[in-house]
């Protein structure tokens, strides 16, 4: 894959040496678009008759260099896990920062969250390279606006209760999502984030449920059904390909259909009780 070096080519290494590097880097680049699994090159040995120079390429920023061992394989990207769809529970495995420090006065309950789920509930997935500053990573966080918008429309119509609940799910969720995006992985300050959202949107939910129940599971409109379900299939999802860009896409769908669905039946049971 490198190129040939003969006994009788004293220069062999200085010749190949640019090509190289430049496909290195080209390597690199198309690597970190994510459209592709992990890629790799082999690194081939020079011969002793080149002045004994060894074909090498180090990148301190990166760590990324070619090997001293014949035929060894080396990845271009040293995070090859997240690119390749793993989670970072599957990566790091349970969390080990769940103290008093990282959870204060939450600690009892972030201990029996990660004791009842194996330690599953409080990791989350990496999704990098979006950050709060890259034109997908505020996309992502700009989908919490349709909690925003769902519950005002429902306190507006009258059930400020579900309403309010509505919105502080967004908020809390917005919190979340942009500590994900700023501080990356394993991290204790996305983990207290991510309790608390379960709570808020856990509360959403709940009372979202007693509406149903209260209506009758047979009069919920069939367009809050399909939504439900849709939502539902995408939260899966996320749990599927947590890592990166898929991970962004499918919970902003969640986001968006979740939303409406709590507006649907918020409205639906506001019509039911002549609010």
């Amino acid at each position: 894959l490198l190129g040939t070096y003969s006994k009788e080519d004293n220069n062999c290494c200085s010749i190949m040496r640019p090509p190289i590097l430049l496909f290195a880097l080209l390597l690199q680049s198309a690597h970190s678009l994510q459209s592709s699994p992990p890629l790799a090159f082999v690194a081939s040995r020079a011969s002793k008759n080149c002045g004994g120079d060894v074909l090498r390429h180090r990148q301190q920023r990166t760590k990324q260099y070619l090997s001293d061992d014949d035929e060894e394989i080396i990845p271009i990207n040293n995070d090859r896990s997240i690119l390749a769809g793993e989670s970072t529970f599957q990566k790091y495995g349970r969390p080990s920062d769940i103290n008093s420090d990282s959870f204060g006065p939450l600690l009892p309950i972030a201990e029996a969250v990660d004791e009842v789920t194996g330690g599953w509930a409080l990791t989350y997935a990496d999704l990098h390279p979006a950050t709060p500053r890259t034109t997908i990573g505020q996309a992502f966080l700009a989908t919490n606006i349709f909690y925003a918008a769902g519950g005002l429309a429902l306190g507006v119509q009258g059930d400020w209760f579900y309403g309010a609940l509505t919105e502080l799910a967004g908020i809390v969720s917005f919190i979340y999502h942009y500590s994900q995006l700023e501080f990356g992985k394993n991290r204790s300050e996305v983990r207290l984030a991510l309790l608390v959202d379960y709570f808020t949107a856990g509360a959403a939910l709940i009372c979202g449920g007693v509406y149903m129940v209260q209506m009758g599971i047979d009069t919920i409109p069939i367009d809050a059904l399909l939504t439900a379900v849709g939502a539902s299939v995408c939260l899966a999802l996320c749990w599927v390909w947590e890592f990166g860009y898929p991970y962004i896409f499918w919970h902003s769908l969640w986001h968006i259909l979740s939303a409406l669905t709590g507006y649907l039946i918020g409205q639906d049971h506001l019509l039911s009780t002549g609010g």
